[in-house]
């Protein structure tokens, strides 16, 4: 193989899964906004948390999470729409436990009131989800610019 070939392999292993994480994570954030602008506000309760341990790619792996462990924490709400319909939904984010909202917190909830499974916490931010922006985009540069350099090699 050629260092020219390589170099355009390893552009598409960066450009490639950077674009999709990128454009993914830019989904989000745009879903979120929508929300937070558009969204129905209705007030919940934090009925219970759920625990969820992070793992590893191999058995018995796991990831620490600073210096927090190993569990995260997401809540678990219970809401009811405008028309009426009685809601139970798990936050897509987990939290360490110092950082997630205790069972019996009263909560605002925003949903899409054609699909009330589309919800958001609005304290929960956009913060994370941009972070995957800027990695994705990091990634795809990278990638470009290796590609670009495998044109002159």
């Amino acid at each position: 193989m050629s260092p020219s070939s390589a170099l355009w392999i390893l552009s598409l292993a960066f450009a490639l899964p950077g674009a999709v994480l990128g454009a993914a994570s830019y989904h989000k954030v745009r879903e979120t906004r929508r929300l937070l602008r558009d969204g129905v506000r209705a007030q919940g309760v934090v009925i219970r948390l759920e625990a969820m341990r992070m793992q590893g790619g191999g058995s018995g792996d796991s990831i620490t999470i600073r210096s927090t462990g190993t569990t995260a924490y997401a809540p678990v709400v219970a809401w009811t729409t405008a028309d009426g319909r009685a809601m139970e939904t798990t936050s897509g984010v987990a939290r360490p436990l110092n950082r997630t909202p205790a069972a019996g917190t009263r909560v605002e909830v925003r949903y899409d009131p054609a699909r009330p499974s589309r919800w958001i916490l609005p304290a929960g931010g956009n913060g994370l989800w941009w972070v995957f922006v800027g990695v994705g985009a990091l990634f795809t540069v990278i990638g470009v610019g290796l590609g670009v350099g495998a044109l002159y090699a």
